[in-house]
Order: C-alpha cells, then sequence, then structure tokens
C-alpha cells in the first residue's frame, strides 16, 4: 500500500517553465491526505518559491527542496546539508571566471547571486524566490546548502553537465566528490554525497516511519535517480531524459493522470 508520493516539478509535474501547477492538482492533493496518503514536492527549487507553488495546500504536504539539500514537514526541518567553505568557495569562483555563467548560491531559506547582466536578477524575480544581491557570493551570512549555475544559451544541447563535471573532477587539488546534474534546460546544479532527492526521501520516510515499499515517486531527469533508489515504486514520465524510463517500473503521460487512476481504480493504494 502507497503511503507517500513523492514528485520532480519541472520536466515532471509542471511542463516547461509553468508558473503554476496543472489545474485541479491541489484536489487531488486533498484526495490523496484522505486517504493517508502523503505527497512530497521534490525539487531543485527552493522553499519559499515551493510554498507559493502550493500556496492551496503548502501546509498539507512534505518538501524536499534544493534536489534534497533541504528537507521540511509541516515546518520541522528534517534534514538540511552544509557544504563545507573549503569545497564551495573554489566552485564558486570558477564558475565565476566562466563567461555567460551566473551563480545562485542557496542558503536555508534564502537565494544570494552577484548578477553579471541585470536580465539574471529579473529571471530570478520571475522565479519568485526569496533572494538577495551580495558583493561576494562567498561570504553571505549563512551556511552554504546548494550551488547552482545558470546559462542562458542552455546546457544540455551544448553538454555542459559533461564539460562541467570534468571542470571538478576529484584531485589532489580538488579532494572532493561533486556530481553535476541538469535542474532545466537552463540550470546545472552542483549535489554532494550527503546532498540528494534520495537522502531527503530517507529523512522524510524515517521521520513519518514510512517503509521504501510504500513510496511512489515521479521523475524525469538524472537528479531523480537517488530518489527512485528510495522509492518502492518509480514511475517516469513519457517526456524523460534518456534512460530514465528504463529505471523505473511504469511510464506515463502525466503524474496527475497517474494519480487519478490510481484513485479511481485503487492500484497500488
Amino acid at each position: 500500500m502507497i503511503r507517500l508520493i513523492a514528485s520532480d516539478l519541472d520536466g515532471t509535474l509542471v511542463s516547461g517553465n509553468m508558473a503554476s501547477l496543472p489545474e485541479g492538482f491541489p484536489k487531488i492533493i486533498g484526495q490523496l491526505k484522505e486517504r493517508g496518503i502523503i505527497f512530497a514536492a521534490a525539487s531543485g527549487r527552493q522553499y519559499h518559491n515551493l510554498r507559493q507553488l502550493f500556496a492551496p495546500v503548502k501546509d498539507d504536504i512534505a518538501y524536499i527542496c534544493e534536489n534534497g539539500a533541504l528537507t521540511i514537514y509541516q515546518g520541522e526541518v528534517l534534514h538540511k546539508v552544509v557544504i563545507p567553505p573549503e569545497t564551495a568557495v573554489p566552485i564558486i569562483r570558477r564558475l565565476e571566471e566562466e563567461p555567460d555563467t551566473e551563480v545562485l548560491v542557496s542558503g536555508a531559506f534564502t537565494s544570494y547571486i552577484r548578477p553579471k547582466e541585470p536580465l539574471f536578477e529579473e529571471y530570478i524575480k520571475g522565479m519568485k524566490n526569496r533572494y538577495k544581491v551580495v558583493p561576494d557570493l562567498t561570504d553571505i551570512g549563512e551556511p552554504v546548502i546548494k550551488l547552482a549555475l545558470f546559462e542562458k544559451e542552455g546546457t544540455e544541447e551544448r553538454d555542459r553537465q559533461a564539460y562541467w563535471q570534468s571542470q571538478f573532477a576529484r584531485s589532489e587539488s580538488f579532494p572532493w566528490n561533486v556530481k553535476v546534474v541538469t535542474s532545466g534546460s537552463l540550470w546545472l546544479d552542483f549535489l554532494f554525497s550527503d546532498a540528494h532527492k534520495g537522502i531527503g526521501m530517507q529523512a522524510l520516510s524515517n521521520h513519518l516511519g514510512i517503509r521504501r515499499d510504500e513510496i511512489l515517486s515521479f521523475g524525469d531527469n538524472y537528479n531523480d535517480i537517488e530518489m527512485f533508489n528510495e522509492s518502492g515504486v518509480s514511475v517516469a514520465v513519457e517526456n524523460a531524459r534518456p534512460g530514465i524510463p528504463e529505471l523505473c517500473d511504469y511510464t506515463t503521460p502525466s503524474v496527475m493522470e497517474f494519480i487519478e487512476n490510481m484513485l479511481k481504480t485503487g492500484f497500488l493504494l
């Protein structure tokens, strides 16, 4: 029996750069709640952004934010990553050197930027992030929990993931394990050993007393793999990245359609 459903957002539950949920989805969350099933938003987005997106049901769901760097349920922080300065600073400085690359540094509840171009700040403002412009991204006044980069020319078609992964290959001068993952067509996120959606799922399920076989998750991208590994049932959307559907138990045209069929038929409930 499924007791926890987690879903990635961009490219999975939310199409493109949609600023709103699919019509009727808050009602679906209510129906799940009536059956004792908790819904978790699992995203690279920040907590403040997610709370706005899920405004009608914001207090009824769990949050695996910042690609697993911050996990919150009913206002309680269940897991938070802190990236030590000796790891964060060299990455930030290298990203700042790259032309046409903007850097976003995340604290627990605020994003920090130092825009090279004014349009980047406008873009962040349009995302409805809680953010602050600072003179030095290595001195934000709180622990760093996530690092991300933005490239307006896109990251996927130019295979910037492979490029940036090669820039931070583990070596004697850089002895930290860093995984670079796509997080939308314009973003790349830097994940560390204790910061991914699977870790967030572990923290949430342990807190709730929910077993792995009672968890269902939806995703479309490589940063969802660790979440799939912590789920008894995994579902890829049809537009998923190459190789992702083969890792999952099911494929669906949409998250909403799959859950609606579950509720109608009792399948997996």
